[in-house]
């Protein structure tokens, strides 16, 4: 069957938060579409708004990733390359929910209805320091707020049926800092853990700044001036992934405070992170889309992930601030054979702040780095790799495998 193969990356107006989509048409309908898009998903974390139809497969990402990228992912998976599209233009598709990370944080800049709340929350960023009221992430979602005008700044939480909303607004921050405070290494300025279902948030004439599980789930507005930044966590500990709206304004609350759809750059934005066996080394590769203030990259290794024991075995130098695509690449020569090596990377900005990136890298070095002899059968005559049946794969180093051909 021959494909067509066109990819379309599409920017939102400032209303939206940032989305790019992505739009394969195929020349001949086939029921393998389906296939096609999970099979996507597989190899592109976080897409979402995804759809199907006979000759359509349409989804959309939260990092805006290169062309050769997505086509490389279409050839692995049995799409043939084909002729492929660049654009930007305008959309108004749905907002899609917040990171379940800080580093993955998205702005929102107007009131708009959110589909849901992550699945699970990513890294466990809360703790003793920065939790305020929080106790635990549930189904957490990170935004942040850049005010443009000085005022009064009220939002509303409204599940669209029965679920318990939390949150916590961090701040405020400048442009400078936001980044060395995502996430955040203090309390919160408002923070409800309140039980119950409905709708939460802050408006005017309120008296608390925080409260507890037996809270009304209502926090007095927050006074904020030009050009501040905030961080709210939105987190849902009913684990129900039911949709919101999110509202500066509703009835008889009015926002005083213009909030703004300038984009803010928050941690270093990592798009990929892959490595492969290469001759007698392990290779790593990892790009980022933007970087702000990053000193470098700390490259962490272990054979037993489970353990949570890591070794650091060496440091790649970061590009600063920078809002154009970085790549990245270390050879490792010192690695264990006969085991799968597993590999991560740790992020330290200029002042300190260590980022931990959830993606793990995994390269499976059993039996990579020995000779092959020779292959025989169960009777121990030699034959060739198209020999059908069982056969024997014999190394250099003794070690033997059984295969079915």
């Amino acid at each position: 069957m021959k494909i067509a193969l066109f990819v379309l990356l599409t920017i939102p107006t400032c209303s939206l938060l940032a989305q790019h989509q992505y739009k394969i048409e195929l020349n001949s309908p086939g029921a393998e579409n389906k296939i096609f898009l999970s099979e996507i998903g597989n190899h592109i974390p976080n897409t979402y708004n995804r759809f199907t139809e006979d000759n359509l497969i349409l989804f959309s990402t939260e990092i805006n990733y290169p062309i050769h990228f997505v086509d490389s992912i279409a050839q692995k998976i049995g799409i043939p390359f084909g002729s492929i599209v660049r654009s930007k233009g305008s959309t108004l598709a749905i907002e899609k929910v917040g990171g379940n990370n800080c580093g993955t944080a998205e702005q929102i800049c107007s009131g708009t209805s959110l589909p849901g709340n992550s699945g699970g929350f990513g890294i466990q960023e809360l703790n003793n320091a920065n939790s305020g009221c929080l106790g635990n992430e549930h189904q957490s979602s990170w935004y942040y707020i850049n005010v443009q005008t000085a005022g009064s700044l009220s939002f509303r939480i409204n599940p669209s049926a029965n679920s318990d909303y939390d949150f916590a607004l961090w701040g405020p921050f400048t442009s400078a800092n936001a980044s060395a405070n995502c996430p955040p290494v203090s309390g919160p300025v408002r923070c409800s853990y309140a039980q119950g279902n409905g709708s939460t948030g802050i408006r005017f004439g309120e008296s608390d700044n925080s409260e507890n599980q037996n809270g009304d789930k209502w926090l007095n507005a927050l006074n904020v001036t030009a050009n501040q930044i905030y961080i709210l966590l939105i987190d849902n500990f009913s684990n129900s992934g039911i949709g919101y709206t999110f509202d500066f304004n509703w009835t008889g609350n009015l926002s005083t405070a213009i909030i703004g759809c300038v984009p803010v750059v928050l941690p270093v934005e990592m798009t990929d992170f892959n490595g492969a066996h290469s001759a007698n080394s392990n290779i790593l590769n990892w790009s980022t889309e933007t970087e702000l203030n990053n000193d470098y990259f700390q490259i962490e290794w272990t054979t037993d992930p489970s353990a949570e024991v890591w070794e650091k075995i060496d440091w790649v130098d970061g590009a600063g601030t920078s809002e154009s695509q970085n790549n990245y690449s270390l050879n490792v020569y010192n690695y264990t054979r006969n085991t799968i090596n597993y590999y991560r990377l740790k992020q330290v900005d200029m002042n300190g702040q260590v980022r931990t990136y959830p993606s793990l890298v995994s390269i499976d070095n059993r039996m990579k780095d020995q000779k092959l002899v020779k292959i025989v059968n169960l009777l121990g005559q030699t034959v060739s790799e198209s020999e059908k049946g069982v056969v024997i794969y014999v190394y250099d180093d003794g070690t033997i495998d059984k295969r079915v051909n």
